[in-house]
């Protein structure tokens, strides 16, 4: 059972790398740079005022909680309201035109698949 065992450890610590991962992270901001051009309503503004401006949202969303938050959903963006104040404005995301996704993974890699050709 020990040879085993040791067997099983020496492997575990002298093997390649079988596996790696990278995560990428792009910044909020930085995904849809086009998002900032979509006029919005300002944090304070009120519901009679958003609606002069922005005319009828398609969806409005009762309030829930304490205090109550509403939500005015339009076609780009969607106002979040404390009471009668806008208190954030959110755009919505974008589909790619390419609707297809490619998704490729590699159950074990080796380090000869890591060095470049």
């Amino acid at each position: 059972m020990k040879k085993l065992l040791f067997g099983f450890i020496f492997f575990v610590f002298t093997s390649p790398v079988l596996v790696m991962a990278e995560d990428i992270k792009i910044p909020i901001g930085a995904q849809t740079p086009e998002s900032k051009q979509i006029a919005r309503p300002a944090t304070g503004t009120t519901k009679n005022k958003v609606k002069i401006q922005f005319g009828a949202p398609v969806k409005e969303n009762a309030p829930k909680g304490n205090p109550p938050i509403s939500t005015w959903e339009y076609a780009e963006f969607t106002v979040y309201f404390e009471n009668d104040h806008v208190i954030y404005s959110v755009v919505k995301p974008k589909l790619h035109d390419s609707k297809e996704i490619i998704i490729e993974t590699i159950d074990e890699m080796s380090e000869d698949d890591l060095k470049p050709n």
